[in-house]
């Protein structure tokens, strides 16, 4: 997890615009490309056998795929030394890795990549597979052999590096720069420029060809515009630039957003309270952008904190950070925290802080509980089905992934009634529900339901590692998974859907899989009645239909793109009662299941009895 990088910017402005705001106006001298020669490894004590017929490889692809193998490993290292193989290789490679054998659990002290006598890996390049759950990944690089890098995966253990612009066409650059660096601290987040605009796009060396967009998608060697002169831009547009260099991978993609001021659309002003969950939303404002909204955002964030640390203590050894965000702001239109506090009492006390806070600033301010997703292992309290709820009279575990996302909002929704006893002025706290959209985009994947996506890439897909999702190509391979979160964010804030508006940047989305993914995050916002958009009809849904093959439950309707809620203990659902159904429920001992279907335009269904 890059986590650093997503504070380069003291206002959080976009990468993009930071980038280009200092973009070198000259050539650029570039060192020797490196072409990796060499590795030095060191088996863990006691697993030197394991590591034969481990492989050493090289990609210009993806992270995940178009591995060439470029060495391997055939004899068993001496224990507690490291060993030099030496490799037949004239390609420049941007992701470099270790692949352990099959089957076999990795346990490595070390290794590192060379280029001649220059050393090519360290712990800031570093990466492995998302769902691995030995590691850290951070052991195999830190140059002290009594430290491990273990991997229990079942095709192999993956430990690699990933090179960037050393490897690269090097990241394209704009002039002049979408945003501009202003005296006002407001403005800094936003320059409206005038028609007609000329854009240069610029990279080094010179010789490397870029390629740009103009509707979000990534280019290609086979897909964009080669860029040839400058771009006359008369209405807002947002381009996004590849560099390509001959025997090199290319470049991470480089957007720019400029807003006209004669096409640009109202946006709002946010502010967002939480940790590294949070800061998946670094791209927020870049991404809304390109919809044409002149949106403005800032994220105070500390990495894995809680609520009441943030008061207690961010807001006093980082007040200034704190504050020179707040005050960048002259008003605001909502504010966000992350509870993840299961003293619900406690949270809300602290939540209910920030939001008295924001109203200080905007009295008419929207404040939100932002419910995030749940780790890989999935051991918090609410997992566990130790959380109890307002809503029923007994919890039971989330055995799935889908079950958890549910299970992570009722606590959400219990807090939302907490705070709600005693914050009683200002706008309803409301609950933003991103969880759902994680619980059903990996029920999708599982069941082939994303077209090109193989069954079980969600992590693969989403995800850099067991927790954040991808936010930024700048910082992960790709944006993926943090696109899928502004996403709903942008239908909560601005009640509209993505769908059109939108621009997939900084994803590896196909037009076909964008539509999928915006027409599902408008679903859950439009669908979670809480977000406001919610609006009864008189035509009844239709009823809830089980079926079940002995272990995990299904639920559908007549109605097409219904939404259901159940309980497990008997209760009464709601509407606005019970767990939310993410496409799975498990078959439990002592469950007493009942559901009812529901649909935004709809008349709620009757409860189905699920005996």
């Amino acid at each position: 997890m890059t986590f650093t990088r997503s504070f380069l910017s003291a206002f959080h402005i976009s990468i993009t615009a930071a980038h280009a705001a200092v973009a070198p106006k000259k050539p650029v001298e570039l060192p020797r490309s490196p072409v990796c020669d060499l590795v030095r490894f060191m088996a863990a004590a006691g697993s030197e056998q394991a590591m034969v017929g481990g492989v050493f490889e090289g990609s210009n692809t993806l992270q995940t795929e178009g591995f060439v193998k470029i060495g391997e490993i055939k004899a068993v290292p001496k224990a507690g030394e490291w060993t030099e193989l030496k490799l037949d290789n004239a390609q420049v490679y941007r992701w470099l890795q270790y692949r352990g054998p099959k089957g076999v659990p990795m346990k490595l002290a070390e290794v590192a990549f060379f280029s001649g006598e220059r050393k090519l890996s360290g712990v800031g390049l570093s990466y492995s597979l998302p769902t691995d759950t030995g590691g850290p990944r951070k052991n195999a690089f830190d140059d002290n052999p009594k430290t491990v890098f273990e991997s229990s995966a079942d095709e192999g253990g993956i430990v690699g590096v990933d090179l960037r612009d050393q490897a690269t066409g090097r990241t394209p650059w704009f002039a002049p720069a979408p945003m501009q660096p202003s005296k006002d601290p407001a403005s800094t987040f936003v320059t409206l420029h005038k028609a007609p605009l000329k854009v240069e796009i610029r990279s080094a060396p010179e010789n490397a060809v870029i390629r740009y967009t103009l509707d979000g998608s990534w280019p290609s060697e086979t897909n964009g515009i080669i860029y040839r002169e400058p771009i006359v831009i008369e209405r807002t547009t947002t381009l996004q630039a590849v560099s390509f260099l001959a025997g090199h991978a290319a470049s991470p993609p480089m957007v720019a957003t400029y807003l006209m001021k004669d096409s640009v659309k109202p946006g709002l002003s946010t502010f967002h309270w939480g940790n590294s969950l949070t800061q998946t939303t670094s791209q927020l404002a870049p991404i809304i952008r390109t919809s044409g909204h002149m949106h403005r955002s800032a994220i105070f964030a500390r990495p894995g904190a809680w609520t009441k640390e943030l008061w207690d203590i961010g807001l006093v050894q980082e007040k200034d950070r704190a504050m020179g965000l707040w005050n960048a702001l002259d008003h605001l239109d909502h504010v966000t925290v992350q509870p993840r506090d299961f003293d619900i009492a406690e949270e809300a006390g602290y939540d209910i802080k920030f939001f008295n806070m924001a109203r200080e600033k905007s009295p008419d301010v929207q404040p939100w509980l932002y419910c995030e997703w749940t780790e890989w292992k999935r051991l918090r309290p609410t997992d566990l089905g130790k959380v109890p709820s307002r809503q029923m009279k007994k919890t039971f575990p989330a055995l799935t992934w889908e079950e958890s996302m549910g299970a992570m909002l009722l606590y959400m929704e219990d807090l939302q009634s907490e705070v709600c006893d005693h914050y009683t002025t200002g706008k309803r706290p409301r609950v933003l529900p991103t969880a759902l959209a994680m619980g059903w985009i990996r029920n999708m994947i599982d069941h082939g339901q994303l077209p090109g996506i193989a069954k079980g890439s969600f992590y693969p897909l989403l995800f850099a590692d067991q927790v954040h999702p991808t936010t930024n190509p700048l910082g992960n391979v790709h944006g993926n998974g943090g696109y899928l979160v502004d996403l709903t964010w942008f239908a909560a804030f601005y009640g509209e859907s993505p769908e059109g508006q939108i621009l997939p940047i900084g994803t590896t989305f196909t037009k076909e899989r964008n539509a999928i993914i915006q027409r599902l995050a408008w679903d859950v916002i439009a669908n979670y009645p809480d977000c406001g958009l919610y609006r009864e009809g008189t035509e009844t849904c239709g009823k809830p239909e089980f079926t079940s093959d002995g272990k995990t439950i299904t639920l559908k309707s007549s109605t097409p793109g219904a939404w259901f809620r159940y309980t497990l203990d008997g209760t009464e659902p709601t509407r606005t009662r019970g767990y939310v159904y993410c496409g799975a429920i498990s078959e439990q001992p002592g469950i007493q299941l009942k559901v009812i279907a529901y649909k935004s335009g709809m008349k709620d269904s009757v409860v189905v009895d699920g005996k």
